[in-house]
């Protein structure tokens, strides 16, 4: 298991070549990566060019959102696979784990019965698309409140709902991402999780909160920075997903309004904290990177500069 940075998830932007340079300064060993962004270099470029800072990096590429919406209308989803086998295919090449895509929460479409049937053929289109470039499709599933809250339907929004999702779809190239504190919320237990097969984990997002909700009361703000409080035991969830043979990204995923008015750096270097100590707990291997530790070494340290305009 390694160190993921996730800027989006902290609330915090920039350029692709910012972005790998702040991670690699604190000891990340892998990012998230908009992956539509570097589709559209390599689109005026080439690949090469579009992709040489990140693969020059050594960083590991582990997910990208898809640029999909599961619950679009039937002429807007056929064409957006045009975009996401561009995309993945880009992925693809830059060897990202995964691609992530949100189950929809709730719909106007149908109820529950039908509408599972018509998410799951969707994602069984997009799954061959992943699958014939060696990416996993990774859903994803919100508990939060607002995410259904204007549609008449509710759909999955609990831990037993995605997975049967991802046990219905029948390939394997299709898992999901483990965010504990989606899944604690949505009354995931220890024995679902511990029945994970690694390769069909797309990544694992760590959080925790004061006191945990009902599912109809959860929100983005209750979504703490992990360790605040303890009540999620994030490396429970490292260690049991290990157990099973994951070894690819743990990100901190708190609500951004959580993380104060601090500076980038500082967000970042408080994401490598929270990984660590829990990769210590899980008694999994990890190792600290400081920026003051950067200068003795800088006559091993890889030449970027001429890549900056890649960003």
């Amino acid at each position: 298991m390694y160190k993921n940075l996730n800027a989006r998830a902290l609330g915090i932007s920039g350029r692709q070549s910012d972005l790998i340079e702040i991670a690699m300064t604190y000891g990340f060993q892998g990012l998230d990566i908009d992956a539509v962004d570097l589709q559209k270099r390599t689109a005026r470029a080439d690949f090469d060019r579009a992709s040489r800072f990140l693969t020059s990096s050594g960083m590991k590429v582990s997910a990208f959102d898809v640029p999909c919406d599961l619950d679009s209308d039937d002429k807007e989803f056929d064409a957006s696979l045009k975009d996401v086998e561009a995309v993945v295919s880009v992925a693809g090449k830059v060897k990202a784990r995964a691609g992530i895509l949100a189950i929809p929460a709730g719909t106007n479409r149908a109820s529950f019965p039908q509408y599972f049937e018509f998410v799951r053929a969707r994602i069984q289109r997009l799954a061959s698309i992943f699958e014939s470039n060696h990416v996993l499709l990774g859903l994803s599933m919100s508990t939060f409140e607002d995410c259904r809250a204007d549609r008449q339907f509710s759909f999955i929004h609990d831990v037993d709902g995605a997975l049967a999702l991802v046990q219905a779809c029948q390939s394997n190239s299709v898992g999901i991402l483990v965010d504990t504190f989606h899944w604690t919320v949505g009354k995931g237990t220890w024995e679902q999780l511990a029945s994970l097969q690694g390769h069909k984990v797309a990544g694992l997002n760590i959080a925790d909160v004061a006191t945990v909700p009902d599912i109809k009361e959860s929100k983005d703000s209750l979504k703490l920075i992990a360790g605040s409080t303890g009540t999620i035991d994030n490396a429970r969830f490292a260690s049991t997903l290990a157990a099973n043979g994951y070894d690819g990204p743990i990100t901190s995923s708190p609500s951004p309004s959580n993380l104060g008015s601090i500076t980038r750096d500082s967000i970042v270097s408080k994401a490598q904290d929270v990984l660590d100590a829990t990769l210590s707990a899980a008694n999994l291997s990890t190792q600290t990177r400081r920026p003051e530790w950067i200068a003795s070494q800088a006559s091993s340290a890889p030449e970027i500069s001429s890549l900056e305009d890649l960003g």
